[in-house]
Formats: structure tokens, sequence, C-alpha cells
């Protein structure tokens, strides 16, 4: 067992979970057995601090919601974990859930942002041109407002024609990859090893989480394409189709949590049932 693996998951007040390739930190805060939880995943231990932060608050207040953290942890020798075999394997551990939120995605230039679309991610042996990813004339608009600092060749690079770029694995096996939006044909002689996602846009979680953000921040809250990795929402949506990504500081995810707990649950199961 890993001592540095035992520690974080004490430091984290949780426990630790054998998972493919890997562990898993599982930082439960339960306020009763059978009600709606919501589950946060993190990238980092960093990323789960202040959703339990948030979580112990409003537990203490009365509010009927279990918060579960979890934290994916590569062995030194191997690969991160496989996240979507993970899951499967401690589906009834983790239980019926009213949402999955991955709060390991930054938010795009640092400022306060929901997720529409994130990019999946293409291999080839040799690139290829792409078609450029579909974009309205609104989304447009709304990217070059929020990024001002952009000029559009950064803006056209990042969210309509990624450039290729050498795999990890290139000096082993050779090859590149790039990212790939929705809608962009995938061209022959291609893997697609992550496909794209587009993430639902006005739900009730959605509503949540946005109302959340604009009255901690007091401000307006964009919903915007990210150049991020959406492999760990992929796996999460295999827990709950109402999975999406969610950052903030503690006081947004106490409303959010606050907000989440007035949301439908799914049927309750547990591995204690």
């Amino acid at each position: 067992m890993n001592p540095l693996a035992l520690q974080l998951a004490a430091d984290l007040g949780g426990s630790l979970l054998t998972a493919p390739g890997g562990s898993l930190v599982l930082a439960e805060r339960i306020q009763g057995h059978g009600l709606p939880q919501v589950l946060v995943l993190g990238r980092s231990a960093a990323d789960l601090r202040e959703p339990l932060e948030a979580a112990d608050t409003v537990q203490a207040r009365g509010v009927a919601l279990n918060v579960l953290g979890l934290l994916p942890l590569s062995q030194a020798d191997q690969a991160d974990p496989d996240l979507a075999a993970a899951l499967a394997l401690h589906r009834r551990r983790l239980g019926a859930l009213v949402c999955a939120l991955d709060a390991g995605l930054p938010w795009l230039a640092g400022k306060p942002m929901l997720v529409r679309r994130l990019p999946g991610r293409l291999a080839r042996p040799v690139p290829v041109a792409l078609e450029k990813a579909p974009m309205g004339p609104l989304e447009k608009a709304e990217l070059k407002l929020f990024l001002p600092d952009w000029d559009k060749a950064r803006r056209k690079m990042t969210f309509r024609r990624p450039e290729w770029r050498e795999a990890p694995d290139h000096a082993e096996h050779g090859g590149f990859e790039v990212d790939l939006w929705s809608g962009v044909p995938v061209p022959a002689g291609a893997e697609l090893r992550v496909p794209p996602l587009v993430l639902p846009e006005s739900t009730p979680l959605t509503e949540a989480l946005r109302s959340a953000l604009r009255t901690a921040l007091g401000q307006p809250i964009p919903v915007l394409p990210l150049p991020g990795d959406p492999a760990p929402l992929h796996a999460l949506r295999s827990l709950t189709p109402e999975a999406t990504a969610f950052r903030g500081p503690v006081r947004a995810w106490e409303l959010a949590f606050e907000r989440l707990a007035q949301l439908p649950a799914p049927p309750h199961f547990c591995a204690r049932c």
C-alpha cells in the first residue's frame, strides 16, 4: 500500500479504495443514510478542499445532502487509473447520485464560467488537415467578449482548428494527436481516443450551478466551450447522466449544494442496502 496515498486519504478525511492501475481516495461527508448525494471529482487534492469544506458548512446548517469527494491516484509504476473501470467497480459503494461534478477543470482564462463543450482527442501516425469546427455567431461573439486579449488566430487555433502535437508515446510508437471538437469528421486512418463531449444546457442542474456562481460572485456567468480533457466527465456520466464541470470559491459550493439538495433524487441504492 502506498503510504503517500494513505496520508492523502487521511488529510482529506477519507478512505483508500483499490482501483485498476492505481487507487481512489473517497472522502465522504454523510449527513444521513438514504439522503440525496452529490459526487465531486478532483484531479488533485486541492480541487476537493473547497467543496468538502462547503459540505461541512451546509450540513451543519441542516441541509439534507451527502457529498462524496473522489480523487483518482496513479501508482509510481503505472499509468493513471482507468476511471471508468474504477467507477464501475465501486458503483454500489458510491450509490445513487443527484449529480456528479468534475471540479478539476480550470476556468477558461481563469475567469468564472460553465462548460458547454469539451474537445475529444484524435490520434494519427501522420497529421492531416481537419475541417474547421462549427460555431454559431452567438458563440463566437461570447468568446470574443469573454477573451478580449485573445486575437482571432488564437481563438481559431483553440476552438475551431487546433494544431497537431506529438503524442506522449511518440518516442515509442510514433504518431501525433490533436483536440477534436464536436461536429468535425474523423479523418481516415485516425483513432478516436477520447470522444468530444457536448453538455446539456438550461437544465435544472446547470441552472442551479449558474445561479450559485452568479450569487456568490456577483457577475454574469457565461456557458462556453473549454479546451480541457473530457475523459473524466465521460466516466462520471456512466454513473449519472446529470454530470457536468463546476468549480468556484467555497461560497459558490455552499450555494450549489443548497440548490442541488432541492433537486429530485434518483431511487436510492448503496452498498449498505
